[in-house]
């Protein structure tokens, strides 16, 4: 439950909760959003209206049944933002624009490795033009762009985040937010792409309702997020969650993974069915694979799922979430029968009892979980009111707010001058 005060110098908190819940329980009368937020119905009606005025929610259809007259019912108005996703991986560059509903309004993609950060700020700059040309929006209607990258990364000493992923060696302590603020002249938030996925489950899929949940990213490699009170939990460095570091099941062996994320790794995979005399260069070329059996894929696969499996039982043991989902850039058919192989496993790991095994669910985002997660931030930034206190953005600049209150909750977010 979202719950406001009823303080007058507490309107930004307020109206926030009062967005956020006409978001998550969309069509919601007035009374109903009283009634979830402990807000009188004096001070709901003040602040609907302001957000009515502002072009942030909007009026439809009066509910039927019932007896009297039925009440007006409420929802967010999907046109009030836009914000720009970019998913930048070794193996491709995925870019969306969503609105306030989490609706994805464009996209581009491209099979590409970025090896090189300049040619990635150029990539970055020229899909960001284009989605907003596609839908024929002015820079000024883009609240902000976010971005994914694999991890590690670490803040700077201007408080900043480099990003010094191992799977791009040229990138090394590269302040990409930064520099892509300066070519944009926008907001720019950055993240470790799982923990971005794990905020899009929360913000538009099946974790908007959940205190707590962990989020399994399978993209090139192996990645985690944490959810916790919905906000995402970073941890000292902003790596927490980051599980394809931990050491395989069976320990190291001579000429075998150092961790868990090699496993995973599709450019291992794909030179390892190479050397199998088997081609495949795409996820969807792995789920062909996948449906004709191909003993060298399946092999692996096995692998994978029991290595999972103990992955999972681990996050259970020490984080409790009330869900675990998997998700990421793999199609969600070999995404499901993963989950159905490592249940298996995870059956066998359970202990008489103890704990029960974690509760496993399919994420919701497909394959654009990445770049859909991180197109929430800048939306996440300004209407989320249980959000961390600072996100990872290049320009620290904060709005003012107007003589409404309204300002400084919703506007947005100024950028360095």
């Amino acid at each position: 439950m979202l719950t406001g005060t009823n303080l007058s110098h507490a309107k930004r908190h307020n109206l926030q909760i009062v967005h956020e819940t006409i978001r998550l329980y969309a069509p919601i009368s007035r009374a109903d959003v009283a009634r979830r937020t402990d807000l009188t119905a004096q001070t709901i009606s003040n602040l609907v209206r302001q957000l009515v005025d502002a072009g942030l929610v909007v009026e439809t259809a009066r509910a039927t049944g019932g007896r009297g007259a039925p009440p007006i019912q409420l929802e967010v108005n999907p046109d009030a933002a836009f914000a720009v996703g970019l998913d930048l991986d070794t193996d491709h560059f995925t870019a969306v624009l969503v609105d306030l509903s989490g609706a994805v309004r464009a996209r581009v993609h491209h099979e590409v490795s970025l090896a090189s950060p300049a040619a990635a700020l150029d990539l970055c700059v020229e899909a960001t033009g284009a989605l907003a040309a596609e839908l024929g929006l002015e820079m000024d209607r883009v609240w902000g762009v976010g971005v994914g990258i694999p991890g590690p990364m670490r803040p700077g000493p201007d408080g900043t985040y480099l990003v010094s992923p191992i799977a791009f060696p040229d990138w090394h302590d590269e302040p990409i937010a930064q520099r892509l603020h300066e070519r944009l002249g926008l907001p720019v938030f950055i993240e470790n792409n799982a923990t971005a996925a794990a905020l899009g489950e929360h913000w538009y899929g099946a974790g908007r309702h959940l205190s707590a949940f962990f989020y399994v990213y399978l993209g090139s490699g192996l990645g985690g997020g944490l959810m916790v009170q919905g906000a995402p939990f970073d941890g000292h460095t902003g790596n927490a969650g980051e599980i394809g570091y931990l050491s395989p099941r069976r320990g190291r062996r001579a000429g075998g993974p150092t961790h868990v994320g090699e496993l995973f790794n599709l450019g291992a995979l794909y030179e390892r069915l190479a050397e199998a005399g088997v081609e495949a260069a795409t996820p969807d070329d792995l789920l062909a694979l996948h449906e004709t059996g191909e003993p060298a894929f399946e092999a692996w696969f096995e692998e994978v799922a029991e290595e999972l499996a103990g992955l999972l039982f681990t996050v259970r043991a020490i984080l409790d979430p009330e869900a675990t989902f998997v998700g990421g850039r793999w199609p969600d058919r070999l995404l499901s029968d993963l989950l159905e192989r490592a249940r298996v496993h995870l059956g066998d790991a359970v202990v008489p009892g103890g704990l029960d095994a974690p509760d496993l669910q399919l994420a919701t985002a497909g394959a654009d979980a990445g770049a859909l997660g991180v197109a929430s931030l800048p939306l996440y930034h300004a209407f989320a009111p249980l959000q961390r206190t600072v996100l990872r953005r290049a320009d620290s600049a904060e709005p003012e707010a107007d003589e409404t209150g309204v300002g400084a909750a919703f506007k947005r977010p100024g950028v360095i001058g």
